[in-house]
Order: C-alpha cells, then sequence, then structure tokens
C-alpha cells in the first residue's frame, strides 16, 4: 500500500487529500466510493486572509477609489484637490503614519472637492493609526484603547457655506495647514455647497499637533454645505476636539464621540446647522461636552442641537457646556447621564434655550456598530 498526502490552496482555503494506493481490485472499488471517500479523508481549513498595503501622499488630482482589499497609509497630508471625488467602499480601512506639523498625516478636502464614504454597519470604514493591528478580515481587533491619542490628524472638510469672522471677509484658511495654497481655504456664498457623503465612518486615536499651537479635530467641518450628507460618525479617542464646525449650513445626525481629551462637539464662526441624534461620553481628560460658539462678524449664526445623551459617567470635572454671549440657537430633548452635584453648565448667552430631561429618547442603539460600544 502507498500512501500520499497533497496540500493545495483553493480560493484562500487550504485543502488536504490523501490518496491511497492499493491493488487494482482495491482501486476499482475506490472509484466507486469516491463520495464516501472523499467525505472521510477531505479536510480544510481557512487560510489567512492577505490585504494589500497602498501608501498614499499629496495632492488627490484625478478621482479615486479605495476598495476593501486594500488597506491605505496617508503618509503626511493627502489632499482630495477641488473637481476630485475620492470613493471609499465600505469596510476599507485606512491606517495613518506618525508626524507632526509640518509633516502630519491627515485627510483633506479641498473646498470643491467631494468625499463619498459610505460604510454600512456591518463594514464601516475606519481611519486609525498605522499603530492599530486592526484587522478585521482576520478577525483581529484593535489593541489600542481609549488611553492612545494624538497619533495622526484626522479628517478635515473645507466648503463654499458662509462663515462668520471678525474681519467679515468670506474665506479663510484652516490654521496648521499652508496659507499659500489655495486648497487650505474654506467659506463663500453657497449654502447649498456639496462636499460629498460619510455615512458609517469611525475615525479614531487622532488630534495630533499640526502647527500654530493647535491640535487637530478627528473631524473638522469648515464651512461645510448643506447638500453634504454626514451620519453614523464615530470620534474615538481623539486628542482635541471630536467634531468641530466652522460656520457652515450642514446637517449632521447620529454622531458618537468618546473620550476627547477636548470637546465633543464644539461649534464656532456662525455654524448654522441641525446636530440630532447625538451621544458624548466624556472621560478624565474631556473638557466640554458641547462648546458654543457664535459668529464673530456680521451674522451670529443659528444652531439646533436635539435628541442628545451627555454621559459624564467617566468624566472629573463634569463640564456638559459652555455656551458664549453670541451664540444663538437652541438645545432641546438632552438627557444628562452620570452628573454629580458640582457639574459644570455654564450658558452667557440669552439667545440660546437649553431643554434637559432625566430620562430622554433612548439612542444609543443606533451606536451598537461602534468600537466605544463594542
Amino acid at each position: 500500500m502507498e500512501l500520499s498526502v497533497n496540500i493545495f490552496i483553493f480560493n484562500n482555503y487550504i485543502f488536504e487529500t490523501i490518496t491511497i494506493m492499493t491493488s487494482p481490485f482495491l482501486r476499482k472499488l475506490k472509484l466507486l466510493s469516491i463520495p464516501l471517500i472523499a467525505s472521510l479523508l477531505f479536510a480544510c481549513q481557512q487560510a489567512p486572509k492577505k490585504t494589500m498595503e497602498v501608501t498614499v501622499t499629496g495632492i488627490l488630482s484625478i478621482d479615486t477609489q479605495w476598495t476593501a482589499d486594500t488597506t491605505y497609509i496617508l503618509d503626511q497630508q493627502v489632499t482630495v484637490a477641488s473637481g476630485v471625488t475620492l470613493s471609499i467602499e465600505a469596510g476599507t480601512i485606512i491606517k495613518a503614519l506618525p508626524g507632526e506639523a509640518p509633516q502630519v498625516s491627515m485627510l483633506v478636502v479641498a473646498k470643491g472637492g467631494k468625499i463619498n464614504a459610505q460604510g454600512t454597519a456591518e463594514e464601516p470604514i475606519i481611519f486609525t493609526s498605522i499603530n492599530d493591528n486592526i484587522d478585521v478580515k482576520n478577525g483581529v481587533n484593535s489593541a489600542l484603547s481609549k488611553d492612545d491619542m494624538g497619533l495622526w490628524g484626522g479628517i478635515i472638510i473645507l466648503g463654499d457655506a458662509p462663515i462668520s469672522l471678525s474681519s467679515d471677509e468670506k474665506s479663510t484658511f484652516y490654521m496648521g495647514l499652508d496659507p499659500n495654497t489655495s486648497g487650505s481655504y474654506y467659506g463663500g456664498d453657497n449654502t447649498n455647497d456639496n462636499s460629498g457623503i460619510m455615512e458609517y465612518v469611525s475615525i479614531r486615536h487622532g488630534g495630533i499637533f499640526i502647527g500654530t499651537g493647535n491640535e487637530s479635530n478627528g473631524l473638522t467641518l469648515c464651512g461645510v454645505g448643506s447638500q453634504t450628507v454626514i451620519n453614523h460618525i464615530e470620534i474615538f479617542a481623539n486628542q482635541d476636539d471630536g467634531i468641530e464646525f466652522f460656520g457652515g449650513t450642514v446637517n449632521v445626525n447620529n454622531i458618537i464621540v468618546h473620550g476627547s481629551g477636548d470637546d465633543g462637539i464644539d461649534i464656532d464662526e456662525g455654524y448654522t446647522g441641525t446636530i440630532s441624534n447625538f451621544l458624548i461620553e466624556l472621560e478624565a481628560g474631556s473638557d466640554n461636552a458641547l462648546e458654543i460658539s457664535g459668529g464673530k462678524g456680521n451674522f451670529p449664526g443659528e444652531f439646533t442641537l436635539s435628541n442628545g445623551i451627555l454621559d459624564a459617567s467617566n468624566s472629573t470635572e463634569q463640564r456638559l457646556y459652555t455656551i458664549d454671549e453670541s451664540a444663538v440657537g437652541s438645545i432641546s430633548n438632552i438627557t444628562e447621564t452620570n452628573v454629580g452635584e458640582n457639574a459644570i453648565r455654564q450658558n452667557s448667552s440669552k439667545n440660546v434655550t437649553v431643554e434637559t430631561k432625566e430620562n430622554g429618547d433612548d439612542i444609543s442603539p443606533l451606536f451598537s456598530w461602534s468600537k466605544a460600544k463594542s
């Protein structure tokens, strides 16, 4: 009798077959029993799935697509130029190299450019640090924690919607970007400006120093217009603000900010839009859950915040909100949880109403897909 073992790979699986060579009579018998013998002797084991890596740097000057079978490495600033669309497939992971100003790795969507990042609850798009070992395809969860912050620069979207500056100029450059480059400017007259779509996107471990004394936010929206779609966004462990609005008219919903080193949501430069269904979880190093400022120029802006949860369970100072005197807007149906007697609520504006409830609508199921809830 002769026994041989053969191993081969097909469609990412490892197969092992055993062939038994016997007398002619038994070989004929074996041919009659191929299905039975195969079921007894055929074993398979899934092989690790390999993902390609592509390093990206500089300006994207033509329409570009990033796909889930590749991990993209941001090497310093990557800019989506005006007139260009960056499309990102559901399940794609983008990792950023370290480096402080002026070598910060971050994604910038210039005014006139678009991002089309449409993840799903089952396959969110993840932006994180190169230090993150996450490998969803092979079931490897991230080893980084809420304490791993400031590892890269985050996402900045620059739009053409109105902003309110003290100089009354209609546009300005974003601090930390190169003021000598047109792709660094935001603001204009187009309230309906469209910078694209972001859905089911997780932005993790950002907030590195980007220059001029500033750290970066997880997601920065500068003069972004109302035709832009932004929902189901998670900001996890960012060293500065989770999400900050500099003017603009974009409406966002289903936002979770967990453990920012500064504010959860920050509003400035006359933001005029609606933020709904949001959850902000404060950590020991966090500042305000909400920090709101009005416009600095000829219009204050008028915002609406509704249906939110402010969770202060892990916060030391428990700063729930700070609102300056120039702000105009409303905050309604806000649930405060795990709040002590000395929690800080500062509203200096006569034009902002704040309505809180002990038991508001439970919006936590909206974030069952997120890292913070897993």
